[in-house]
């Protein structure tokens, strides 16, 4: 390695502490990184796609988590509700629930009907004038 023994602190190196972080390549387990794996994930960082970031981009949608503000959502939030997918009850829903009747906007054929269209005739409640009324005042006598 051309470096005489009595100052050569890596002498039974040929590589020399390669990546100079001062311990030498034989003894370092990342002999190619300085920070020697940074984020502690076991991949060290001349090969760590996210070499700080321990999860790895853990939802796999290309961002490490330091750039990721959902890090286990790979839609980041698909319904734009500042709740991530995998914290969110209704990722698809931006009004999460809006109704709270436990069926989420996306799926639910009345969104604003707590009841989803009680009398059964396809109009849901929220504008249905006879809510309770399947006939929907079918004598038009304005009483349901």
């Amino acid at each position: 390695d051309q470096v005489c023994g009595d100052v050569d602190s890596c002498f039974l190196d040929n590589e020399n502490d390669w990546d100079s972080d001062a311990t030498c390549s034989q003894e370092d387990s990342c002999p190619h990184d300085s920070h020697n794996d940074a984020d502690s994930d076991t991949i060290c960082g001349d090969l760590d796609s996210c070499p700080h970031d321990p999860e790895n981009d853990a939802d796999s949608d290309l961002f490490c988590a330091l750039y990721d503000a959902c890090p286990f959502d790979p839609e980041h939030d698909a319904d734009s509700d500042g709740v991530c997918g995998d914290e969110d009850s209704c990722p698809y829903d931006s009004l999460n629930d809006a109704d709270s009747d436990s069926v989420c906007g996306d799926e639910d054929s009345c969104s604003m009907d707590q009841e989803n269209d009680a009398d059964s005739d396809s109009i849901c409640g929220d504008i249905d004038s006879c809510r309770l009324d399947a006939h929907n005042d079918v004598d038009s006598d304005d009483i349901c």
